[in-house]
């Protein structure tokens, strides 16, 4: 019975740190794989616009300068554009602007059920072959609208990932404390890769074949 008591607070202990929301502002890192053409237009990327609810101001401002230079970062790696104009540089008439909208950032870590039944029932084992202990649990979304330089739209997507990941003690993301970059950096790649192919030839081009 003592020993039983014994493993029963450790499996508690172990638990003391779940049941956190957190707010995911990246890293995001660079692409995985690059775009499968690279459109003959530059282009210019708006502040990130993060209108995911009940966050603070110092939160969505400091998360918008960051989010802005890792996406900005993102894109020009990304190679679906010939080159990102930066500030004070000024895109050209048939270059594309991007704004980004985040309009939910929301994740939270919570215990998973399995785990303190799992950890007694096989003396701690479980908690050392990586059983899970938490679910991390992440709701993220997104639009992205591509506009020419006199603001008229060229291309809209509206995309989302959602989904809950186990995390056992061997997990890199047991201790990471910035989570969701991974899930952020999917939601930025699926947005890119909805919106491009929209893009109309450039206006000189047209022309050129009207």
């Amino acid at each position: 019975m003592k020993r039983l008591m014994y493993l029963m607070a450790i499996a508690l202990g172990l638990s003391l740190t779940g049941c956190v929301s957190f707010t995911p502002l990246g890293p995001i890192g660079e692409p995985l794989s690059a775009a499968p053409s690279t459109l003959d237009r530059s282009a210019e990327i708006s502040d990130v616009v993060i209108s995911a609810p009940d966050l603070d101001d110092k939160v969505r401002t400091a998360g918008s300068r960051q989010l802005t230079d890792q996406v900005s970062a993102y894109v020009d790696k990304s190679d679906y554009f010939k080159r990102i104009v930066v500030f004070p540089a000024k895109a050209g008439d048939d270059d594309v602007v991007l704004k980004f909208n985040l309009t939910s950032l929301a994740g939270k870590r919570t215990m998973h059920p399995a785990y303190i039944p799992g950890a007694l029932v096989t003396l701690t084992i479980w908690i050392w072959v990586d059983g899970p202990i938490y679910i991390d649990k992440y709701d993220l979304a997104g639009e992205l609208i591509i506009e020419d330089r006199q603001g008229k739209q060229l291309a809209r997507s509206v995309e989302q990932v959602k989904l809950d990941k186990n995390v056992g003690m061997w997990n890199a993301d047991y201790l990471n404390p910035r989570l969701g970059g991974t899930q952020l950096r999917e939601l930025i790649a699926q947005l890119l890769a909805s919106a491009t192919p929209q893009l109309r030839t450039p206006s000189k081009e047209l022309a050129a074949h009207e």
